[in-house]
């Protein structure tokens, strides 16, 4: 017994035990999605992970807490807003809020918790000084010293002196300015952290919030909090009110995974619809198409559960996984109606025509499915986690519907399903089969020539074939997070996305050596001017062996000679010693220090977790403290492969292993990255497709033929994308391969027509309707993805609509009329 009449027999006599299992796997499937499934937002999953940038910025997020910052604008360009009120307002409700964990709307040291911050610092950074700038700081405690500087600090007081006033408040010793000079040379506050910009208009408001984790619910229940904040503090407000603008990876988050929601509604509610429409028209009945979207639920649910077990987190340009597969899905019951509704319509049983139907379309629909299977696979080829595991899901449900459609589509059609009396998209399609026949060389000739003639406009040097390398094209369209960001830079240059450099060693003192040594180095590259500036965590990253030789140093010091000698002037120069606290308190810790008592040493555990200082110091170092950052600013923002290397030659000249990265930095590598992997992807399923075209062909002109009007498909697609100025980004160059693998089927379809028996005019008159419609509804399916907010998943799908729309037009105008002039010369010659 043929394998397409077993198949027929148990659609039709074991009818409810097929529908029981298909019904047991789908139960089984729905438990594990809600189980496992879980959506990864995190943008950085689709770029290629074995890139050094592109690790080193997935580090940086996961590792500093910058991830949990939110950056507030306070924006006013008309004039009417008092923005130092405002932001004050607007600081003081924020401080208050349950979500905020501390807040910083001022410089560290205007703040008022900024001086004591300074003092908990500078004792640390004393004892890292090199030794022979240590002696000389220590050298201003003795008696005689102390003595003169204060005497000094009072006349300057006496005469009005600001400068002396603020050294008596914050440095009556002269301790706390040689600890903190490294600090200045390594970094300053304004290149790190500006909080208003030159022109006055914006005010900067930094907050690190309580988020529990970087899960896209946390992001989204966050800006839930924001944004009732945000229409508190205006109405609380009396008077005009900025625009208040907030950026950061929470607002990025938050707003991308709200909108996969919709992408997801929206793509396949559109697929679905589009698909309908495309049904109807060319079938005119319901129980089919009700059969066929059955089919592609189960498959879709199927493949999902699939992901949940094999991919545990699944990311977010996944989510245009039904509505492609519902697209490229149909396909299949649209071949297979055709030919049972056909031999329905001659008189044959439902059981017949379904065994008719497997065996005329079952190779075509196995080998389509599996072409297309392995068009997607080729995301493995990608090293994009996010593709890597849409061409899976893909590959997996696109097989599952060839399954079902052989089985559980003709069991849901049922017996009952009687095609329509008259099909005016057949009877069309055997005018347009028969006006070929007639005159197959003229039809060849003229799409032969237009299809040359467009491939010769896409290879030659004519019109611009668009690459989009902006990270806003990343980003989803009209991206509050994005303008605001955006914003801010344009108003303060200085805040301009800084390339990153990390430095990880598990010793402190190789730490300590590494980043001195780079900032050193990196200090003679702005003097040469080859880079704008670099602030590093230098001052911060403590030498242990210098800190435990200057502390030994102290243990031989008369702290209590200093002590007396600090009371006496005190009096003699009549101020409060009271007011000086701050200075016996700096003259005990040294004491301790000296004493062999290191606690104090320690300024992560001494510095209070709500001080602003944090805004500063957690940019610099990770919750590892082996672990810290730099921000390079270029002389310019990076464009080409060479400035990056450029400036990565220069940064790695000291030998110091570090990891470079930062958006302008690492698109550099994607932009060959994706240029490669548009040729070598597409290398990979030309091969594929040659080899499976030869297995089912056995015979060289028809596997030549598909293979040509595969390439001027593609090369009707590139001059499309030229005329249309449709941009080529790092992603939708990935729909090529797809375009080479999907477009296949068309063709395969029509090969296999002419193998049939019997008369070749009638069998591709056959084909014609269901590849069609299966064409239209493929490219529909893609451009459903249009609608996605999904920059990544839009621009793959209208690539890809317009490449199957090509493979399409390649198939029923070029390659159709070829086997058709082909068969007239064979009928001459016979």
């Amino acid at each position: 017994m043929r394998l397409s009449r077993t198949f027929a027999r148990i659609v039709v006599h074991h009818r409810h035990a097929l529908f029981g299992a298909v019904a047991l796997l789908v139960i089984l499937a729905v438990l594990v999605i809600g189980w496992r499934v879980r959506f990864a937002s995190d943008v950085l999953d689709l770029l290629p992970q074995h890139f050094e940038a592109v690790q080193a910025f997935k580090t940086f997020d996961r590792e500093f807490s910058q991830a949990r910052e939110l950056t507030f604008g306070l924006l006013d360009e008309t004039g009417t807003v008092d923005l130092d009120a405002f932001t004050e307002h607007f600081a003081t409700a924020l401080r208050a809020e349950p979500w905020v964990e501390r807040v910083m709307d001022r410089s560290p040291m205007e703040s008022p918790d900024g001086l004591e911050g300074v003092r908990i610092l500078a004792l640390p950074l004393l004892l890292n000084l090199a030794p022979e700038d240590f002696d000389r700081a220590l050298q201003k405690l003795a008696p005689e010293q102390m003595a003169a500087r204060l005497g000094k600090l009072r006349a300057g007081l006496e005469a009005g002196s600001p400068k002396a006033e603020f050294e008596l408040e914050s440095d009556p010793l002269g301790l706390i300015a040689p600890a903190l000079l490294p600090l200045s040379k390594s970094f300053s506050i304004e290149q790190t952290r500006p909080l208003v910009s030159p022109d006055g208009t914006l005010r900067i408001v930094l907050v690190k919030t309580n988020q529990p984790d970087l899960g896209a619910a946390a992001c989204q229940a966050i800006m839930r909090q924001v944004e009732d904040f945000q229409r508190r503090v205006v109405e609380e407000w009396s008077g005009p009110a900025p625009q208040i603008l907030v950026t950061g990876r929470t607002p990025y988050v938050g707003e991308l995974s709200l909108t996969m929601r919709g992408d997801v509604l929206s793509t396949v509610a559109s697929s679905i619809g589009l698909v309908t429409l495309l049904f109807f028209v060319g079938f005119r009945r319901l129980r089919p198409l009700v059969a066929i979207v059955a089919v592609l639920v189960v498959s879709c649910i199927l493949s999902v559960a699939f992901g949940a077990v094999a991919l545990g987190e699944l990311n977010i340009i996944t989510i245009g996984l039904c509505a492609i597969l519902i697209g490229l899905g149909v396909d299949c019951g649209m071949m297979y109606y055709g030919v049972y509704a056909q031999e329905r319509g001659h008189g044959a049983t439902h059981e017949d025509a379904i065994a008719t139907a497997i065996h005329d379309h079952g190779w075509g629909v196995f080998f389509g499915a599996l072409t297309t299977a392995v068009a997607f696979l080729c995301f493995l080829r990608s090293q994009s986690t996010g593709f890597e595991q849409l061409g899976v899901l893909i590959a997996v449900g696109i097989l599952a519907v060839g399954i079902f459609m052989t089985t559980l589509f003709f069991a849901l059609l049922g017996r009952r399903c009687q095609p329509p009396a008259s099909d005016w998209l057949w009877r069309a399609g055997q005018r347009f089969v028969a006006s070929v026949w007639r005159a197959p060389r003229a039809y060849f000739l003229i799409a032969a020539t237009i299809l040359v003639a467009s491939a010769i406009f896409a290879l030659a040097p004519v019109g611009r074939l668009q690459f989009d390398a902006n990270p806003k094209s990343l980003e989803p369209p009209h991206s509050r997070a994005g303008t605001a960001l955006r914003t801010i830079q344009a108003k303060m240059p200085i805040a301009a996305e800084p390339v990153i450099v990390l430095l990880q060693n598990p010793s402190a003192e190789g730490l300590h050596a590494g980043w001195n040594k780079l900032q050193t180095a990196w200090s003679e590259l702005v003097a040469q001017k080859q880079i704008r500036g670099a602030a590093s965590p230098a001052a911060l990253a403590l030498s242990p062996a210098r800190m435990e030789a200057n502390a030994a140093r102290l243990a031989q010091f008369d702290f209590d000679a200093s002590r007396t000698a600090l009371r006496d002037t005190l009096a003699r120069e009549e101020l409060s010693a009271d007011s000086f606290g701050a200075a016996f308190a700096l003259l005990d810790a040294l004491h301790t220090v000296g004493r062999g008592e290191r606690g104090g040493l320690d300024w992560r555990a001494a510095l209070p977790e709500n001080s602003s200082w944090w805004f500063v110091l957690d940019r610099f170092f990770s919750r590892d403290p082996h672990l810290g950052a730099a921000y390079i600013t270029p002389l310019k923002t990076l464009t080409t492969f060479a400035e990056k290397e450029q400036l990565r030659a220069a940064l790695e000249a000291t030998g110091v292993p570090i990891q470079i990265s930062g958006w302008s930095y690492t698109l550099q590598d994607l932009v060959p990255w994706a240029r490669g992997k548009l040729f070598e992807l597409s290398a990979i399923m030309i091969a594929l497709n040659a080899l499976l075209l030869a297995v089912l062909y056995r015979r060289l002109f028809p596997l030549f033929l598909l293979l040509l009007s595969l390439a001027l498909a593609i090369g009707a697609l590139v001059t499309s994308l030229k005329l249309f100025g449709i941009p080529l980004n790092m992603f939708n160059v990935l729909a090529f391969p797809l375009v080479l693998g999907v477009g296949v089927d068309y063709g395969i379809y029509v090969a296999l027509a002419m193998r049939h028996a019997g008369d070749p005019q009638r069998n591709l008159a056959t084909v014609v309707k269901p590849v069609l419609l299966s064409g239209l509804t493929t490219a529909c399916g893609f451009a459903s993805l249009g609608l996605a907010a999904n920059p990544a998943l839009r621009g793959l799908g209208l690539v890809c609509a317009l490449g199957v729309a090509w493979c399409l037009v390649t198939t029923l105008c070029f390659l159709l009329p070829a086997y058709a002039w082909r068969e007239a010369k064979e009928e001459v010659r016979s």
